[in-house]
């Protein structure tokens, strides 16, 4: 199965903007037999490089913050962000809307996806009860989830800063899953579309292998859960 995946964005020493993507995935993506189409930032026409590949599926994977602009009304300073990468990660999500092609957010794209549905993105989550830089957390599962999964609660990595507050989660967008002090969403799927949402990095460090591998594979198997 061919499936077309986001990168990063970095700039070298020389000021040159260059495209990368963690060999973690690429580790990640090998047990499940696939064969990653890495987006290049620069192509023009997003839509004829997802057909021309012959892609089945699309993953947003995780990166530098998300250009404020989408979100906020009001920004008190100019901020240093790659619009270029929102723009063709939006692309694909209205792609993944016309056509019902299965779409995995990762991280970043968990937060993009919400704040094209309408929702919105909390910021310095660090500051709040829940401590982010522990590096992991307990989620739990929200009913009938559960059951599905057949676990109450379950552990997760973390490596972001900003989030999804029950508060601010798109109204299209269901939670599964919800951090322990009941104020972040951390895993969710759109209500119709073969869109999924996971705040945590699959292809990192897993303390919950049965629940990525659901997770994945149900995206693979465009089935939903």
């Amino acid at each position: 199965m061919k499936i077309l995946i986001s990168q990063r964005i970095g700039k070298d020493k020389y000021g040159e903007y260059f495209d990368y993507l963690e060999n973690n995935y690429i580790d990640f993506f090998e047990k499940f037999n696939i064969t990653p189409i890495l987006l290049p930032n620069k192509i023009k026409d997003i839509i004829r490089f997802f057909k021309k590949n012959n892609c089945q599926r699309i993953i947003l994977t995780g990166g530098e913050n998300i250009n404020p602009k989408l979100y906020r009304k009001k920004i008190t300073s100019k901020p240093k962000y790659h619009y270029i990468r929102d723009r063709n990660e939006i692309t694909l999500i209205k792609l993944s809307i016309k056509e019902k092609i299965p779409l995995l957010a990762l991280c970043r794209g968990f937060q993009l996806v919400n704040i094209y549905f309408g929702g919105k993105l909390d910021i310095n989550i660090d500051k709040t009860s829940l401590k982010h830089k522990e590096k992991k957390h307990k989620l739990k599962l929200i009913e009938p989830f559960a059951k599905i999964f057949r676990k109450k609660s379950f552990t997760v990595n973390s490596y972001h800063k900003q989030g999804v507050s029950v508060k601010n989660i798109a109204k299209c967008l269901t939670p599964m899953a919800i951090t322990k002090d009941n104020r972040l969403i951390e895993l969710y799927k759109h209500i119709d579309l073969p869109i999924i949402g996971v705040q945590w990095h699959l292809e990192r460090k897993s303390y919950s292998k049965n629940i990525d591998n659901i997770i994945f594979r149900n995206f693979l198997k465009n089935k939903k859960i």
